[in-house]
């Protein structure tokens, strides 16, 4: 148990947005009920790089049942949260955090918290909360009129799997009586493959990838994809030519770091290697004829192990006879000029699978960006501010804008190509939502020389770069910031800048960032298809402003 001290990402973020990037969340209350008093809510953070089904994890995991909270509790479930009517999975060592909104510094001495390991043994008596943090949600518990600034900061906990720690809080004056409490347990937790695809299924596994990361909105219901037996399908046989295979897993991954992988072929090994994807699926690729065991692991839970067997059948001529006789057809001239031929072939077809590769590693990351569940919970968070402060209008405007760019988004993402007006007009819709969130002023020029009608850029190519400017740049300096995108003309090139007054940033630094990195893979992919055209990417910094640069070259012709 850490109870003296909080931990720096509670501590230091005020926006919520490191916090989102680090932790699920999720909150419990046992009154909802506005004609009664509210009761505290209690919020429980715990490590989002590995996670299971959210909507599915009582299913997955029977055993949270049996850690519930009883009572008419009330709980909110995020897209990336459990719900909090049965306990909380952990599966790492960096425990839970728990906070509670509607205890602060001046009413503190009216409450108190305990916690209990499997529901039998107190292993935390009655304490009264001794430190604080900003509250990571907009409440008014402590007192209506006024919202909650501070939350009281229970700690961060740590257990054995296979236990469960229950979070207790009540109030000193009624001693008998449950303000509010969540559970969490320890699970001990392997991998486990659902699908495997060869590389002529890469379509299928698409399909199934899309449905993974499918909006709430879209399917209301959330239904488990792990179980569709149309595209999901265990093999343990595989010809010479399926020797390029995608194994699927059943659980959230957000850091390639969690999955280990070990390809154990008779007595060669590679030995345990980091994953090459931050995706649920293990790709191995120019698989040798032979048997095979994967042994596939969570860098979390590294005792927890799942073997997956199969087999890789060699072709006529791999084997042993084969290879003799075609050793002897190689003493010959026309057996020579045979493998000559050959080894060109297969020359240009690993670099057209090598190219292929790359456009779907784009198209995995272009499917997620399609829908950030981050993006999405701080819009929602910023029309519940302006809702909290009666601002109706803007809050209306904001739900308008923000329609607005979730379609135009969906539009371009269907195009490889877009117009320069369409592009701008996502810009605009974008834009106008951060300027009612952080109040920063932006201005769009493009030259009279280019008819923004006419001519064409990669869709959705510029807001990755817009959204890194206001996120890296200008959203610290409020009404301060000042953000321009420019469209020049220069002979028959294009120059496209995005240029804000910000900080700056260090570009290598901030290489691995997920807009950035997205721009460069396509400008690289595009670079490798246009006739005659090419794309240049710069960031510079010039007179305290910091300035993204796009070359469009011979794109005026």
């Amino acid at each position: 148990m850490y109870l003296d001290s909080v931990n720096p990402v509670i501590q230091h973020d005020s926006h919520g947005d490191s916090i989102r990037k680090y932790f699920s969340s999720t909150i419990v209350n046992y009154s909802n009920s506005p004609s009664k008093k509210k009761n505290v809510v209690i919020t429980a953070f715990y490590s989002n790089k590995l996670a299971v089904n959210y909507r599915q994890a009582l299913q997955k995991i029977p055993r949270l049942k049996e850690f519930g909270n009883p009572g008419s509790q009330f709980y909110v479930q995020f897209i990336d949260g459990y719900a909090g009517k049965y306990a909380i999975p952990v599966f790492d060592s960096s425990g839970i955090i728990i906070t509670a909104n509607g205890i602060n510094p001046q009413n503190v001495n009216e409450y108190q918290f305990r916690v209990i390991e499997n529901k039998r043994k107190v292993v935390l008596p009655w304490t009264t909360p001794k430190l604080f943090c900003k509250a990571y949600l907009m409440t008014k518990i402590a007192d209506p009129n006024k919202i909650d600034e501070f939350s009281a900061y229970i700690g961060q906990f740590k257990e054995t799997y296979g236990n469960a720690l229950t979070f207790q809080i009540r109030k000193i004056s009624m001693p008998d009586s449950i303000e509010t409490s969540i559970s969490a347990y320890w699970v001990k937790w392997q991998p486990r493959v659902v699908g495997v695809f060869t590389f002529s299924q890469l379509p299928e596994f698409l399909n199934i990838f899309k449905k993974q990361w499918t909006s709430p909105i879209e399917d209301p219901n959330q239904s488990d994809w792990s179980k569709d037996i149309a595209l999901l399908k265990l093999k343990k046989d595989f010809r010479y030519n399926e020797n390029d295979l995608i194994f699927y897993l059943d659980d959230i991954i957000k850091s390639k770091r969690i999955i280990e992988y070990n390809l154990v072929n008779g007595k060669d090994s590679t030995g345990w290697t980091v994953n090459d994807f931050d995706f649920n699926l293990v790709w191995l690729k120019n698989l040798s004829p032979g048997k095979y065991q994967l042994k596939i692991r969570y860098s979390v839970q590294r005792n927890n192990i799942c073997t997956y067997a199969f087999t890789v059948k060699a072709a006529w001529y791999q084997t042993l006879w084969a290879k003799a006789a075609l050793s002897l057809l190689g003493a010959l001239a026309g057996g020579f000029l045979l493998l000559l031929w050959r080894s060109r072939k297969q020359a240009e077809k690993l670099k057209e699978q090598s190219t292929l590769k790359q456009l779907v590693q784009t198209e995995l990351k272009s499917i997620r960006s399609q829908f950030n569940p981050h993006f999405v919970f701080n819009a929602l968070s910023s029309i519940q501010g302006l809702i909290t402060k009666n601002d109706s209008q803007n809050a209306s405007k904001y739900l308008i804008e923000f329609s607005n760019l979730m379609r135009d988004s969906l539009k371009a993402s269907d195009k490889e190509f877009v117009s320069i007006s369409t592009e701008i007009k996502i810009l605009e819709n974008y834009l106008t939502l951060e300027k009612l969130r952080f109040g920063f002023d932006y201005h769009i020029k493009v030259s009279e020389q280019i008819d923004a009608s006419a001519f064409e850029i990669p869709g959705l190519f510029l807001q990755p770069l817009v959204e890194n400017a206001v996120k890296h740049g200008i959203s610290a300096l409020q009404e301060n910031g000042q953000l321009t995108v420019t469209f020049e003309k220069l002979n028959n090139d294009m120059v496209v800048s995005v240029n804000d007054n910000g900080k700056g940033f260090n570009e290598n630094e901030s290489a691995n960032g997920f807009g950035l990195q997205l721009t460069k893979e396509r400008i690289k992919l595009l670079n490798q298809t246009l006739n005659g055209q090419q794309i240049e990417f710069s960031v510079k910094r010039t007179d305290n402003k910091t300035q993204v640069i796009i070359h469009f070259k011979n794109w005026l012709i």
